[in-house]
Order: structure tokens, then sequence, then C-alpha cells
């Protein structure tokens, strides 16, 4: 036979219930001690009338090989243009102008090289097609290859430096990448893929 339970410990099982799901553990600090960041505001996006000018150039870590020659050409790049003090990149109507350059050729934005490996022009009937959106904020992303135009993917070295200018279809400023970024381009192992 089961024993029965006492009125008094249900009672205390029915109390400690009550005052258990009642319970909520607020914190202040982190399980480190340090405080918990602060809450998550919403950047200011730039008006429309607000001038570009700044311009951030990243790349894919590794250029592919579109042509299956294993020697890299392709190229994944993602721009960035701010319109300062505004924090949030913005997107605008204008021309991406992306050169490469041999390694240690390319200038700088007021003395730009003479002689560029390779130049693209993406022209603002094209822009739409590169824009994305991410939690940085309104960005463009394009492939480009080293065989375009008629290009070569037989470089001397492994590697090139890369600079962008917009030019805003406002008529603005042409605004420059921040120095030249350099791309290794290792050629491709056997079965390799990218």
């Amino acid at each position: 036979m089961m024993p029965v339970p006492s009125r008094a410990s249900l009672a205390a099982a029915a109390c400690a219930c009550a005052f258990l799901a009642g319970c909520e553990t607020v914190s202040s600090e982190t399980s480190d001690g340090r405080p918990m960041p602060p809450a998550v505001r919403k950047a200011q996006r730039a008006p429309d009338d607000a001038p570009i000018n700044a311009l951030s150039l990243t790349f894919e870590p590794k250029p592919g090989d579109s042509d299956g020659n294993n020697r890299p050409d392709q190229i994944t790049l993602t721009l960035y243009l701010f319109a300062r003090p505004y924090p949030a990149p913005t997107w605008r109507d204008g021309q991406f102008v992306v050169s490469a350059y041999r390694s240690g050729t390319a200038g700088s934005p007021s003395t730009p090289g003479t002689k560029p490996f390779h130049v693209w022009t993406i022209e603002t009937r094209d822009l739409n097609l590169g824009r994305f959106r991410n939690l940085i904020g309104d960005g463009y992303r394009f492939q480009l290859s080293l065989l375009d135009q008629g290009g070569t993917d037989r470089i001397e070295g492994n590697s090139l430096d890369f600079t962008v200018c917009f030019r805003p279809a406002s008529g603005g400023a042409p605004v420059w990448s921040d120095g030249a970024r350099a791309m290794i381009f290792e050629p491709m192992r056997i079965g390799e893929s990218r």
C-alpha cells in the first residue's frame, strides 16, 4: 500500500511550486562579471544629398579559377560607400573604376600608377546588380575576372595591387579607396576548387 502524503507536505509543495514559478532572474552583469552591453541602437542613415567621402574595399580571401587552367583569375570584391560623419554605408548612383596593378606600382590617389594591369568600369546601370544589405549596411558585391575584356591570368609574381575610385553621378568629387589592397594569386593545386 502506498503512503498518503499529509496535507502539510502537499501545501508546502504547492507553495514551493508557486514561488519558483514566479521567480525571474534579472542580471546586470555577464557571467564573467562584466557589465551588460548597452542596448542596440540603429545607426543614423546618411541623407540622399550627403556627399560620399569615403570608400571601403574588401575581397574574398582567395580568387577563383573560372577557366580551369590552375591559375586564379576570378575576384569577388565588396565595396561600401560612406557619407561621413554618418556611420552606416549607403548606396549611390555613380561609377566604380577598379584598377589592378603589378605589385608596388599602384601609386596613390593623388598620383595613381600609370600602367594598370587591368581596369574594370562598373557603370550606374550595373550597380543594382551588385547591391546587398548585411550587418555592416548597404554595399555592393561584384565578381571580376582578369580574363574580362581579353585580359590574362598570367601575372608576374604572385600578387596584384587593387585601387578603386567612385565617381558620383551627381558630379561630386571622386572618392578613392584609402590606398592599394594587395591580393595574392597562388597557383591552384590539381583538384583544388575555389
